[in-house]
């Protein structure tokens, strides 16, 4: 398996946490978002929308990171991450749908703020437009233009930082009477979430778990794992991780 991904892309993470759960072996190709990899004629053969994660399994192209998720679990089952029970397989997918139409766009903001828009401001600002204008998705775009030129206010960030904090509510209720989101056992809902925790610590937002331990009890696990440490930047990367 090949994939294509990005470092400190969340989407990617999610899909490496994936691969090393279930012990499969891959060969990973980065790309670096500041430098515009992602636009290069040949990753947008692979995906048009010149997005990250593009995984290729025997001559098959997937993207969509949730979509991987699942294809993975389902072809390779040895080590499942789907629960046996159809009610909580269903409780998986509805997780996984929440992050995805949730956190996955919320978190954008706020490290575009942290992470991008301080590279954009290195660099020639014409070249960059140039590269941003060939982004193919309008959103996405829009984004970049406003990192790019404007900047991103406090004002623009508060329906992410929202979003964010209902996260970990919604994390803690679950997690008030189980081990993990879905039950006793880790599974694609916990593993779909967790880049989306970790990036907390890179916005200034750990606090948010601090005021909720069992959310904080199962961060502190789920990056103690083997497939964790190795799926994951270092500590430090995106940001300082307190030591609780």
């Amino acid at each position: 398996m090949n994939l294509y991904h990005s470092l400190h892309s969340t989407c990617s993470q999610k899909v490496r946490l994936c691969l090393e759960e279930k012990g499969l072996p891959w060969t990973g190709h980065h790309l670096n978002l500041r430098k515009f990899d992602h636009l290069q004629p040949e990753f947008l053969i692979l995906n048009p929308l010149g997005m990250v994660p593009v995984l290729i399994d025997q001559g098959k192209i997937l993207t969509e990171s949730r979509i991987i998720n699942e294809y993975l679990d389902e072809k390779y089952p040895s080590i499942p991450l789907m629960p046996s029970d159809p009610f909580l397989r269903a409780q998986v997918r509805l997780w996984s749908q929440y992050v995805e139409s949730g956190p996955s766009e919320a978190v954008k903001m706020p490290s575009f703020a942290k992470n991008i828009q301080p590279e954009l401001k290195k660099m020639n600002q014409k070249e960059a437009l140039e590269h941003i204008k060939k982004i193919p998705n309008i959103q996405i775009r829009d984004r970049w233009l406003l990192a790019a030129t404007k900047g991103i206010s406090q004002k623009d960030l508060l329906p992410s930082l929202k979003i964010l904090e209902d996260m970990v509510l919604r994390m803690n209720n679950a997690l008030s009477h189980q081990k993990w989101l879905c039950g006793d056992q880790l599974t694609l809902a916990d593993i779909d979430i967790a880049p989306f925790v970790q990036r907390l610590v890179r916005i200034d937002l750990f606090h948010l778990l601090e005021l909720h331990p069992p959310v904080l009890d199962w961060f502190n696990r789920i990056k103690s794992r083997k497939a964790y440490k190795t799926a994951m930047p270092e500590a430090g990367s995106e940001g300082f991780i307190p030591s609780i």
